[in-house]
């Protein structure tokens, strides 16, 4: 998983992380983080180097406790594929006549 953004949170403040259409790692750098996840009637405790995964449509409440710094990871974007050449994928060099 790539594209990662890091938070920061201190003593008393939560951040709600809405429900996407992909899923989503939540990893704690530092402290520990309180998580609470729609549809899930445990909460979670998570310590540095711990993780969880967000599956789609899910939505989840964080807090630090008393303080944490973690990071969302989201799966890298596939690329598209591009349409075969019609000579089998092979171009023209530069500077030779065609």
């Amino acid at each position: 998983m790539t594209d990662t953004f890091t938070h920061r949170l201190t003593a008393g403040q939560a951040v709600t992380l809405a429900a996407a259409s992909a899923p989503r790692r939540v990893v704690v750098t530092q402290g520990r983080l309180w998580v609470t996840v729609s549809g899930d009637a445990a909460d979670h405790w998570l310590s540095p180097g711990g993780g969880f995964t967000l599956v789609p449509g899910q939505e989840a409440v964080l807090e630090g406790w008393p303080e944490a710094q973690f990071q969302v990871l989201a799966p890298a974007r596939v690329r598209a594929r591009r349409k075969p050449r019609q000579n089998g994928g092979w171009g023209v060099a530069r500077g030779v006549p065609a």
